[in-house]
């Protein structure tokens, strides 16, 4: 289990997407993470119990982010 992703590598890989330029929001940044990382975060639900996932940076993400789109189109 220790190949899984981490929440430092979340916040890390999205702070070296706008330190590079690859995006020029956070909101970007999280969105081009995520589609970036789908295997990832279908490993970390398969391998972590509720209570670690609750707390991943990476799924606070994935819920955060999971239905804005489709909301904002209601």
């Amino acid at each position: 289990m220790s190949d899984l992703l981490t929440s430092a590598e979340v916040n890390r890989q999205i702070d070296d997407l706008l330190l590079t330029g690859k995006a020029q929001t956070a909101s970007q940044a999280e969105e081009m993470f995520l589609d970036d990382h789908l295997p990832d975060l279908v490993r970390l639900v398969q391998e972590l119990n509720d209570e670690e996932l609750a707390r991943h940076e990476a799924i606070k993400l994935l819920m955060s982010h999971g239905s804005r789109r489709r909301e904002d189109a209601l």
